[in-house]
């Protein structure tokens, strides 16, 4: 394997010539890179149902000398894919006029939101809209960049009378949350690189429940995916130095409005009861 060659790309070469069990370890590692980066190779091998010496036969299949070397490998991709400090400090010297910046940052998001699309399917998203739609209660999880689309997830939900919390930091907040989640329940761990530890560990927590769970993240290998029952991947390329939560907030708006159309008369009840509140407080401005 050439050192320019990617992993997934010498697995799809080299497929067609493994054996059953090695096959089976492929498929793995193409769906869970982010875990074999971290995983032993017993970890892989009970994952596959395989013995361990199959997946080092498997890593010998490909050119590697061993498991070691494939696990570098995987590791230098996600250092390649990752935007480095030079890469980030170009972007933010190079020059460009306002306008630029302006027409940068909408193509950007536009482009982020075209691609989002176009990975979510239809049936996984209407799974998961039913499973929220079921929930007992919902924990939605977020922080760093993607905390803002945790809060409007959990405020758009609250709004029309769902049973949502939501926790933006981890801590004793996060775990009086994560105590009161039960197997009826859905949990919603959004997370982009670089991934937080605590909803990772947070959303193992929920699959030990045996709550439903949804991942919104920017990989396959985010170690969120392996985790989920429900994965929805967003693009979040960005113009400056941090990554775009746009489309994340395109996908959450869609959970929002199918939501809206499954009960659409406790929607408008719970609507009017928050416009009540709010005239009755007076924190509304007089129009």
């Amino acid at each position: 394997m050439t050192a320019k060659e990617s992993v997934s790309a010498s697995i799809a070469a080299a497929f067609p010539r493994l054996s059953k069990g090695q096959k089976q370890v492929a498929r793995f590692v193409v769906d869970n890179e982010y875990f074999v980066a971290c995983a032993s190779v017993a970890e892989v091998a009970q994952r596959t149902d395989v013995s361990p010496a199959t997946v080092v036969r498997f890593c010998q299949a490909l050119g590697y000398e061993g498991y070691p070397d494939l696990q570098a490998a995987i590791r230098q991709e996600f250092l390649r894919s990752a935007p480095t400090d030079r890469e980030t400090e170009e972007r933010l010297t190079s020059p460009a006029s306002e306008d630029d910046v302006l027409a940068r940052v909408f193509a950007t998001d536009i482009e982020n939101i075209k691609h989002t699309m176009g990975l979510v399917a239809r049936e996984t998203f209407e799974s998961a809209v039913a499973a929220i739609d079921q929930a007992s209660g919902i924990l939605v999880v977020g922080g760093g960049v993607s905390a803002p689309a945790a809060l409007f997830f959990a405020h758009s939900l609250k709004t029309m009378g769902l049973p949502i919390q939501v926790a933006t930091a981890g801590g004793t907040p996060l775990s009086l949350e994560l105590s009161a989640l039960g197997k009826d329940d859905v949990f919603v761990g959004i997370s982009f690189r670089r991934y937080l530890r605590e909803i990772v560990e947070a959303m193992s927590r929920a699959e030990e429940i045996g709550a439903r769970r949804i991942a919104i993240t920017d990989s396959q290998v985010s170690p969120l995916a392996p985790l989920a029952d429900y994965v929805f991947l967003t693009f979040t390329g960005g113009v400056a130095h941090s990554a775009s939560p746009i489309a994340c907030l395109s996908l959450i708006n869609a959970f929002v409005a199918a939501l809206a159309f499954r009960r659409p008369q406790q929607t408008l009840a719970a609507l009017r009861s928050v416009d009540a509140v709010y005239r009755d407080s007076q924190i509304l401005l007089e129009e």
